[in-house]
């Protein structure tokens, strides 16, 4: 009877939960307009012709990806391809514990750079994911690409015709084009939209914070209304989406939109966060999430 009674008493103090839209980011984001423009057949086939004259430098962080690495190195392999001879593929790898560094030593095409173990200097994933991320970087600009492609080696699977369709808009109108995902838009932490109340925080700090405050509220489901309630798959007929920060698992970064800038894991933040930040306030960068651009 007593536990009865404080059992009451607690439920009558604490509150639902709840968000007051249950849309996805990409239905509730206002109109955009000032989109990149899209080329005719002709101009878009007189691009894909001209990336033979231009150079790429892909770029990926491994660690225990050794079930993933044919199929990248089949996906990868086809794109660069479509660049000039001198393009190259970088890998940096750290942490793994599986056969990933034998397999990789065997890919010939690859530049690898293999760290050994990191976590005991490095104990925060972002920031060993941000020493990678730097790292590439720097080593990719030795090459004096005019793309860089980062990638996440463990989930990166694209067609060509996918690759191709950030080359639908004119390269003049934009720095970045990230990727969506079949089955759903997962990568919510990377994410910051253009408007300011739709999906413009860091959603692990806002559940954190929320499982802190636990005896507060009724129900638990932060996850499922804060992350799940945005993992839908995006149209693939849909039009860019403009954002101040996207990954997606693949980004196609114009060079000279990154010039000056550096991922940071501290705190731990997402380090593709404030590496965009800096890109939009040091070069103007616009970042878009490229519904076309899909990863299966």
């Amino acid at each position: 009877m007593i536990a009865s009674s404080t059992s009451a008493r607690k439920n009558s103090t604490c509150v639902s939960f709840t968000i007051p839209d249950s849309r996805p980011f990409f239905e509730r984001e206002q109109s955009q307009s000032n989109l990149p423009r899209k080329l005719s057949n002709s101009s878009y086939e007189q691009v894909v012709q001209q990336l033979r004259s231009l150079r790429l430098v892909v770029v990926g962080c491994a660690r225990d990806v050794e079930a993933n690495l044919n199929g990248y190195r089949n996906h990868i392999e086809q794109i660069i391809e479509l660049f000039h001879p001198s393009s190259r593929i970088l890998i940096f790898e750290s942490d793994s514990t599986d056969k990933t560094v034998s397999k990789l030593n065997n890919w010939a095409r690859a530049e690898i750079f293999s760290q050994g173990v990191l976590v005991k200097q490095y104990a925060s994933r972002t920031d060993r994911l941000a020493l990678c991320r730097n790292t590439l970087l720097t080593r990719a600009y030795n090459y004096v690409p005019d793309f860089i492609l980062v990638t996440d080696v463990d989930m990166f699977s694209t067609s060509v015709a996918s690759f191709l369709s950030n080359f639908y808009y004119n390269t003049d109108d934009w720095s970045v084009m990230t990727a969506s995902v079949t089955g759903g838009y997962y990568d919510i932490w990377a994410l910051r939209t253009l408007s300011d109340d739709v999906m413009n925080y860091d959603v692990w700090h806002r559940i954190w914070q929320l499982e802190r405050a636990r005896e507060k509220y009724c129900n638990h489901n932060f996850i499922e209304l804060i992350i799940l309630t945005h993992k839908k798959q995006i149209p693939i007929e849909r039009d860019l989406i403009e954002v101040r920060s996207a990954f997606g698992g693949a980004g196609l970064y114009k060079v000279n939109s990154t010039y000056g800038c550096k991922y940071n894991g501290s705190g731990a933040t997402c380090e593709h966060v404030p590496f965009h930040l800096c890109m939009r306030e040091k070069n103007r960068a616009r970042i878009f999430i490229n519904p076309r651009f899909l990863l299966r």
